[in-house]
């Protein structure tokens, strides 16, 4: 596995609007123009709100569950890479130790992000999958644009 071309995702946000939905966007730094967004549903958000310490659940969410149990076992989560989209659909896998062996799991990005901020492990995001932020001169462009077109 090539790991140059992906990039570490050190900053999690999350969004939920009405109109938009449950967002999540990964970037390498706070100060980054690159960016990684997916659109999640309300368990998932619940899941990533709840390890970055935003809600607080009175029972355990079912990763946790999951999680507690695979650490009994002697699994250690080591990464977690979002690797691709296929038909609009994006892809991610969990690398764990089990026994002294790497193993790789499919995982739902979703998922493996929740996962990955519980156990502090790194998130990897290919860097084909990141956008770019418009800078203000080209949203200004692109306003100018959409004015002089006729619906």
């Amino acid at each position: 596995m090539e790991y140059a071309e992906f990039v570490q995702a050190n900053e999690v946000y999350i969004k939920s609007d009405r109109t938009q939905g449950n967002m999540v966007v990964l970037k390498e730094s706070e100060e980054s123009s690159r960016y990684f967004l997916m659109f999640v549903g309300e368990s998932e958000i619940t899941a990533i709100a709840k390890e970055k310490g935003l809600v607080e659940p009175k029972r355990p969410l079912t990763h946790d569950l999951y999680l507690s149990m695979l650490k009994r076992a002697g699994v250690v989560i080591q990464r977690i890479e979002i690797h691709d989209m296929i038909e609009n659909t994006y892809y991610a896998r969990v690398i764990a130790e089990i026994g002294g062996e790497e193993v790789v799991f499919d995982s739902r990005p979703s998922d493996a992000v929740a996962l990955a901020l519980h156990e502090k492990c790194p998130i990897l995001v290919n860097q084909r999958l990141l956008r770019r932020e418009l800078t203000p001169e080209e949203i200004k462009e692109y306003e100018e644009i959409v004015k002089t077109i006729k619906f």
